[in-house]
């Protein structure tokens, strides 16, 4: 109010702040129904300032001429965007309220207006910045009252003397009409010399500042002119405004300018949600190399159970990340994805983003071998696609007068849908662009919010998510199931491999003919050819294994024991032939044959954070034991193992052979008709090894069969009652480990003791040595010690041995004799020679030689030596 004197500009600034207040919104029967009024109108205060500032402004220097300090604009040396302004700049801040109306209103009276708006103005736009909101939502406009008009310099004579000397130039005389008209110059400008006036401040980049404030204006003075018992709050104007519309281009930088945070924003959260889907891969790749998945396939969970499992565990552990990224949304309120429209749209396009890429991570897991190599890989893989992607389709669409342009993005964006990085990333920008472009009708009154579920807007990327995640959790179970692998098998039987061992035919005959019905393991005509091989890993073997049996498989690394481990617990495709466990063949009926099968693996397939006791708990309900017995199930495989001590340990701790225990304990879980052990002594201690035998013959004992592979002859000879040795993918020889001696040993060892003469002189060792030099030519001598002799005798006659051992017996003073066969480990080495490279020539079998050569000897035959003793030998 410039007029505070005057009583009518009084009674109009009282009408002014007098409710109804500013405009029609708080009149009587609320006329704005979309704009309520909010609160009662607030008492006037003044906002607190700095001491500095106080104490600079109350320096006699600034008066109503130079009311503040100036602000610093650019110079020749220094150019600034905006004026630099000191503090103080533009004074005290005024009194302020807030209306009934939600207005902020400053009261400017006895202030220089026009010096408080143009050096408060920089600092209310770097305000602006940091808060997001434009200088016009802060700052529209307002009124002053009491204003005077400029008064004319010239005077009403000097007016009507030009006009007449006008008038003579151009001829033109006028009638009385003209004449009367120029003597009243001077009472019109009179008139258009008012004291007090209203003006109205107005910001032009708002579009309905002018009218808005100018109605204002005009129901003040309506109201200022009502009689006095008549209720003001009755009475108003509204005024309905409907400015232009922002050109294509003028929106388009608005929603630029508006989104850019926004698409950072974006960018973010796809950059944080690259993570989370690369890590649920490590637990499964360690499963797969460690055989822990496949152990549990064995163990009896199907496929599908297994990649469910993982999946709903995965999105359990993703949504609660999904959860934190809407928390810190709602907390900071991004409109643009908060809002109550936004809202839905936000939490499924992140639902459904995990829902699509954790089954896309799943074929990864048969990729990588090191779990921390595919997180970062795959960490990679997925930034690259989420942020390129995005970044790429929002930049091509600025190149809005580029025809070419737009058409390859919308092509480009339509092919980009098939990774869920891209319809995340792409479905925030497009959320955030969306609620610029709904701001900015806002600011002009109009509601142009896009339902983001629309199939062009939001809901294209969320229908293709969907669908993705069932596409690629599919393309999982049949890699899982090897769906695009070749499962070609030939059922043509070709003759049995050349100079076949008479008891590896008879068996091979005796599956050909159906076998016996106590076998619990029948392989018939199984084989194995992995690509790229000239050699065949299996080739052709044929053996059945009874109930109360345990059969060995005897071979070097590389002769094909664990491929044929492998081929029947389902960890690799069988090339041709057939197997079957219990009646069940593993061509068909796999999920039955695990059900009948223990499979302890050649490396340990355990889980280093779980303890004995939950593996063995794991493994038992898998099994399908009672949830009544799993604990007395898991006690018995603690106690049968000796496994107390370790028990509550995290298997992660165990030494190697406490590992094998376990393993073995796992195996034999649920009590399986057939037990495959594949070295399950390997690391083991003598003690401990001859506690797992215990365990082992326990299990032949109950009427199980056990088939395992070994290279501890010593072992074979106490569990196996029958063992086959295998060499290039073949049965080279199979039977009992007194049968395999016999027929292929190269004879018998003489092991002899002598005594001395006579008391207190040396043994003489020197006649005993040329007693067995000239009765059996050819001999070895092995040993030489104190007393004792031991030679290696060719084959030959057991009796003869015998004869004449005896009848040189006091005459070469010998005081006690053993004679034994050759031990499982000679007749093991004799066969290993075999084994053959890659890209080797097969050797000719040597024992095949000998067996055609002891043909003749009965292979029924029972030999009982005096004493049998197991020596390892090495030989070169």
């Amino acid at each position: 109010n410039e007029r505070l004197e005057n009583y009518q500009m009084r009674h109009f600034t009282k009408v002014l702040l007098n409710p109804p207040g500013l405009g029609t919104r708080c009149m009587a029967g609320t006329p704005l129904q979309n704009l309520p009024c909010e609160n009662e109108t607030l008492g006037w205060e003044t906002p607190a300032v700095s001491s500095i500032a106080n104490n600079i402004l109350q320096s006699p220097e600034w008066h109503p001429l130079n009311p503040s300090p100036s602000c610093q604009c650019s110079t020749n040396k220094k150019l600034t965007m905006l004026p630099i302004c000191p503090i103080g700049a533009g004074g005290l801040p005024p009194m302020q309220r807030k209306e009934a109306t939600g207005d902020i209103l400053l009261d400017l009276t006895d202030r220089n207006i026009t010096d408080y708006l143009v050096k408060t103005y920089p600092s209310l736009i770097r305000q602006s910045l940091k808060s997001k909101y434009w200088v016009n939502e802060q700052r529209y406009g307002g009124l002053s009252v009491g204003g005077q008009l400029p008064i004319l310099e010239v005077s009403p004579k000097q007016i009507q003397d030009t006009l007449s000397q006008l008038m003579k130039m151009l001829n033109v005389t006028g009638g009385p009409y003209t004449k009367l008209s120029l003597q009243e110059i001077g009472p019109f400008l009179r008139y258009m010399e008012s004291e007090y006036n209203v003006k109205v401040w107005y910001n032009n980049k708002g579009w309905h500042a002018m009218v808005a404030f100018m109605n204002v204006a005009n129901n003040a003075i309506l109201r200022a002119h009502l009689p006095r018992n008549v209720d003001p709050m009755q009475y108003g104007i509204t005024a309905i405004n409907h400015p232009l519309n922002l050109t294509k281009e003028q929106l388009s930088e608005v929603t630029v300018l508006k989104t850019s945070v926004d698409a950072v924003t974006a960018i973010c959260v796809i950059f944080a949600m690259s993570f989370i889907p690369a890590s649920f891969v490590l637990y499964l790749i360690q499963e797969r190399v460690t055989k822990a998945k496949h152990l549990q396939f064995v163990s009896g969970v199907s496929p599908l159970v297994y990649w469910l499992a993982n999946f709903f565990w995965d999105m359990m552990n993703y949504s609660l990340s999904t959860a934190m990224v809407v928390g810190i949304f709602v907390v900071f309120d991004k409109k643009c994805y908060t809002s109550p429209t936004n809202l839905p749209a936000l939490v499924l396009l992140l639902f459904l983003y995990g829902w699509s890429v954790t089954p896309m991570m799943y074929p990864m897991s048969y990729i990588f071998n090191i779990p921390s190599t595919a997180y970062v890989s795959l960490s990679c893989i997925n930034l690259f696609i989420g942020i390129n992607s995005s970044a790429l389709t929002f930049i091509l669409e600025l190149f809005e007068n580029n025809r070419a342009l737009l058409e390859f993005n919308e092509w480009l964006k339509k092919g980009l849908l098939v990774f869920p990085h891209f319809c995340l990333g792409r479905g925030l920008i497009d959320m955030a662009m969306n609620q610029a472009v709904t701001d900015v009708y806002a600011h002009f009154g109009e509601d142009r919010a896009m339902d983001p579920f629309k199939w062009d807007f939001v809901g294209k990327n969320l229908v293709f998510m969907a669908i993705e995640g069932c596409v690629y959790f599919l393309f999982t179970i049949l890699i899982q199931y090897r769906f695009f692998l070749d499962h070609w098998l030939s059922d043509f039987r070709g003759p049995p491999p050349k100079d076949e061992d008479e008891d590896v035919a008879v068996e091979r005959e005796r599956i050909y003919n159906g076998g016996n019905k106590s076998d619990i393991l029948q392989i018939r005509d199984l084989c194995k050819t992995y690509s790229g091989k000239t050699r065949q890993a299996v080739d052709r073997i044929c053996v059945g294994v009874p109930a109360g049996e345990c059969f060995g498989l005897l071979g070097v690394n590389g002769a094909g024991k664990t491929t044929t481990f492998k081929m029947l617990t389902g960890d690799t495709d069988v090339s041709s032939g057939e197997a079957t466990v219990a009646g069940y063949s593993i061509l068909s009926d796999m999920l039955d044959v695990h059900q009948n099968m223990g499979y302890c693996p050649q490396f340990d397939a355990i889980d280093d954070l779980l303890t004995g006791r939950e593996h063995l708990y794991l493994y038992a309900r898998l099994r399908g034991v009672p949830e009544s017995d799993i604990s007395r199930v898991a006690d018995w495989g603690i106690q049968k193992l000796g496994l107390s001590e370790y028990a509550g340990r995290c298997a992660g701790t165990y030494s190697g052979g406490n590992k094998r225990k376990l393993s073995t304990a796992i195996a034999m879980i649920g009590c399986p008709a057939l037990v495959l052990l594949d070295e399950p002594t390997t690391g083991m201690d003598p003690h401990s090894r001859r506690f797992l035998w215990t365990a082992i013959m326990s299990v032949i004992q109950d009427g199980r069969a056990v088939v395992l592979t070994s290279h501890s002859m010593e072992e074979c000879e106490a569990l196996c009652t029958r063992l086959a040795i295998m060499v290039n993918g073949t049965f080279k020889c199979l039977g009992t480990i007194q049968h395999l001696k016999y027929k292929f040993g190269d004879g018998y060892v003489v092991t002899m003791k002598v005594k001395a003469a006579k008391a207190g002189v040396s043994p003489e060792l020197g006649p005993a040595e040329s007693f067995m030099e000239s009765s059996f030519p050819g001999c070895v001598q092995r040993e030489k010690h104190y007393n004792t002799l031991q030679y290696e005798i060719a084959s030959s006659s057991l009796a003869r041995i015998f004869q004449l051992v005896v009848a040189n017996k006091d005459k070469l003073n010998i005081e006690d004799y053993s004679v034994s066969q050759t031990t499982l480990d000679q007749v093991f080495v004799n066969f290993a020679k075999q084994q053959a490279g890659e890209d080797e020539d097969v050797l000719q079998p040597r024992a095949v030689n000998a067996r055609n050569e002891k043909q003749n000897v009965p292979t029924k035959r029972k030999v009982s030596p005096i004493k049998i003793k197991t020596r390892r030998q090495n030989k070169t």
